[in-house]
C-alpha cells in the first residue's frame, strides 16, 4: 500500500468529505465564520482571485491550521500571473487567442514555465488552465479571445504548450477546460446548461481527440463544465430541464472521460454556483450527483455540501470507496504539485518578471495580423508632427482585469506623433475634428471580448456604430480599424477597407500594435482562426 493509500485509509468521514470540497475565497480575505466552516468542514482546497502573495500566504497558513491535510489553492491563471489573480503589480500575457496567431510553440511553454514559477512563489499550486475550447461559433459568449483556435490541431499544439510549461518540474498543476468542450453552443453556461451538439463521431475527431492529447501528455486535472452533450447522453435527459449538465452526467465523467479516453487524475467541477447547474439540480443534491458522476472535488462549495454528502454516505447513497477513490486523486493531485513538500526558494522575483514581460512582449509582436489592407496603407507612414484621431470602442464591464486603451496614445505620442482621442464618438463630432485638425490618419479601436462583455453577446451596439453613421469617417482616407479582442468584428463592419487584429488589449499587444502599425517590426502574426467569407485560418 502506498502512502496516499495509508493516508487516505486513516481519514474520518469528516476528513474524507472534506477532501472534495475547494471554496472560493475572493481576495484572500477570511472573517470568524469562515474560519468556523473551516474547522467544521476541513475542505481540501481554496480558490483564489485578487490577493497579493502575503495575504495568499496568511489565509493558506490560517486554513491550514484546522485541517489534517494541507489545502491546495487554486486561481484561474489564464494568461499569466496578473489581472484578477495577483494584485503584486504582475503582468499579463496576452490572450491565448494571440498565442495561436503567434503560432510559436516554445515561446508559449515558456511563458507556462515561468508563469508557474511566479505562481508558486506566490504560493498558488494549481491553475484552471489551459483553456482547451475550440472556437467554433464565433458568438458564443464564452470561448472567444480565451480559446487559442478552432482548430483541435492548433489546440493541442499550442494549448499544450502552455500546460506542458505550467506542469515543468511540477512547478504547479494544470487543469484542461470546459470538458465536454464549449464554443458551439451562442449562449453561457453561467446562465443555463449550454449544449456540445455534434455527433459522436464529429466529437471524437474534435474536442474528444483535444482532451485525448492533454491526458497523454500528462495533464493533472481536467475541469468538467455544465455543458451537456446529446450524443452521449440518451439516458440523462429530463423533458423540461433537458440533457443532465456535463459536471452531473455519468455518462460524460465516468463512461466517456475515465474509461473511453482513459483520465486517470483528478477531476474538478466547474463553479457549482453557475445557474447552467443550480436551476436543474436540487442544491442538496449537487455533491452527491457529482461524487457519483465519478467527480472529485467541487469547486465553489458552500459548506452545507460537505453535511449533504456525509449523509449520502451514512445512507447508502454515495458509497465509501467512491468517496475514497476520489479523495485518493485529490492527494495524488496535491502530491503532483507539492502541496507536502517544504517551500524551497524560487528564483529572484525581478528577474521572473523581467524574463515575463520580455515573453509576453514577443508573443505581441508575433501576433498582429493585418486581415484587410485593400488600399495598401499598412504599414502607415507618420511623421513627427502628424495628427492622429483615435476613436476607442470599448464593452461596459470595467472589472479589475480590464486593460485601457490609453498605451496606444501614451506610444504615438512619445514618438512625436500628435493625438486626439475620444471614446465611443459620434459622427457629428468626428465631422468637427476634421474640421479643425484635419488628421492624417483615423484609428478606431476596438476592445471587445468574452473578458469584457459581461457574460452576454460580444455585438456592438448603437453606441459603438455611431461613428460610422453617415460615413463621414470615411471622408479621411486613412481609416484603420483594429480589434483588441473578438478577431470577428469584421463580421460586423463588412465595409472596412483596412482591419486588423490584435487579439488583446494587454499592454504588450498594445504596445507591439504600434510597432507594427508605423513599420517598425514586420507584420508576423497568423489567423488562428476562420471566419468564412472573410479570411481563411493560415495555422
Amino acid at each position: 500500500m502506498n502512502k496516499i493509500d495509508e493516508l487516505v485509509e486513516k481519514m474520518t468521514l469528516d476528513e474524507l468529505c472534506g477532501q472534495t470540497l475547494c471554496y472560493f475565497v475572493p481576495g484572500a480575505e477570511i472573517d470568524e465564520n469562515f474560519e468556523k466552516i473551516v474547522k467544521e468542514t476541513k475542505p481540501g482546497g481554496i480558490f483564489i482571485s485578487n490577493a497579493c502573495a502575503d495575504k495568499i500566504k496568511l489565509v493558506t497558513d490560517k486554513v491550514n491550521k484546522y485541517v489534517s491535510i494541507p489545502v491546495i489553492v487554486s486561481a484561474d491563471v489564464e494568461k499569466g500571473p496578473g489581472g484578477d489573480v495577483l494584485t503584486d503589480g504582475y503582468p499579463l500575457l496576452p490572450n491565448p487567442i494571440a498565442w495561436g496567431a503567434a503560432d510559436d510553440e516554445k515561446l508559449i511553454e515558456k511563458s507556462g514555465e515561468i508563469t508557474a514559477k511566479i505562481c508558486k512563489k506566490a504560493g498558488i499550486h494549481w491553475t484552471y488552465s489551459p483553456v482547451v475550447d475550440i472556437n467554433y461559433n464565433h458568438n458564443n459568449p464564452v470561448v472567444n479571445v480565451r480559446a487559442v483556435s478552432d482548430s483541435s490541431d492548433h489546440v493541442i499544439k499550442i494549448a499544450g504548450a502552455y500546460m506542458r510549461g505550467l506542469q515543468k518540474n511540477n512547478y504547479m498543476a494544470a487543469c484542461c477546460k470546459h470538458f465536454p468542450g464549449d464554443g458551439l453552443d451562442d449562449r453561457n453556461q453561467h446562465f443555463c446548461t449550454t449544449l456540445n451538439t455534434f455527433s459522436k463521431e464529429e466529437w471524437m475527431n474534435s474536442y474528444g481527440r483535444v482532451y485525448k492529447s492533454m491526458i497523454d501528455q500528462g495533464v493533472a486535472s481536467i475541469m468538467v463544465a455544465h455543458i451537456a452533450a446529446p450524443a452521449f447522453q440518451e439516458d440523462e435527459y429530463d423533458d423540461v430541464t433537458g440533457y443532465m449538465p456535463g459536471s452531473m452526467s455519468y455518462s460524460l465523467i465516468t463512461k466517456l472521460l475515465r474509461e473511453e479516453l482513459g483520465f486517470k487524475g483528478c477531476i474538478v467541477s466547474d463553479a457549482l454556483s453557475m445557474i447552467g447547474v443550480a436551476a436543474c439540480v436540487p442544491e442538496n443534491e449537487m455533491i452527491v450527483r457529482f461524487i457519483n458522476a465519478g467527480g472529485d472535488m467541487a469547486l465553489f462549495a458552500e459548506s452545507s455540501y460537505f453535511y449533504y454528502l456525509k449523509e449520502a454516505v451514512l445512507d447508502g447513497r454515495v458509497s465509501m470507496e467512491r468517496l475514497k477513490d476520489a479523495v485518493r486523486r485529490i492527494l495524488r493531485l496535491k502530491e503532483f504539485a507539492g502541496v507536502f513538500k517544504e517551500e524551497t526558494e524560487t528564483e529572484n522575483e525581478e528577474n521572473l518578471t523581467e524574463e515575463f514581460n520580455n515573453l509576453a512582449e514577443e508573443i505581441a509582436l508575433k501576433s498582429i495580423k493585418f486581415v484587410r489592407n485593400a488600399d495598401g496603407i499598412l504599414p502607415i507612414k507618420l511623421e513627427r508632427g502628424d495628427t492622429v484621431l483615435i476613436c476607442n470602442l470599448t464593452q461596459h464591464n470595467e472589472g479589475s482585469h480590464i486593460t485601457h486603451l490609453d498605451i496606444i496614445e501614451k506610444e504615438l505620442n512619445s514618438r512625436g506623433i500628435k493625438t486626439i482621442s475620444e471614446n465611443k464618438i459620434g459622427h457629428k463630432e468626428i465631422k468637427r475634428i476634421y474640421d479643425e485638425h484635419n488628421p492624417k490618419c483615423v484609428l478606431v479601436n476596438i476592445r471587445m471580448s468574452s473578458d469584457e462583455c459581461d457574460g452576454n453577446d460580444i455585438r456592438m451596439s448603437w453606441s459603438h456604430m455611431m461613428c460610422f453613421w453617415r460615413g463621414y469617417i470615411f471622408k479621411n482616407p486613412n481609416v484603420i480599424v483594429t480589434s483588441f479582442g473578438d478577431p470577428y468584428k469584421i463580421y460586423e463592419l463588412p465595409f472596412l477597407r483596412t482591419y486588423i487584429n490584435a487579439f488583446s488589449a494587454v499592454e504588450a499587444s498594445q504596445k507591439a500594435f504600434v510597432k507594427v502599425l508605423l513599420g517598425e517590426v514586420k507584420e508576423q502574426g497568423k489567423n488562428p482562426v476562420k471566419l468564412e467569407g472573410f479570411f481563411e485560418r493560415e495555422v
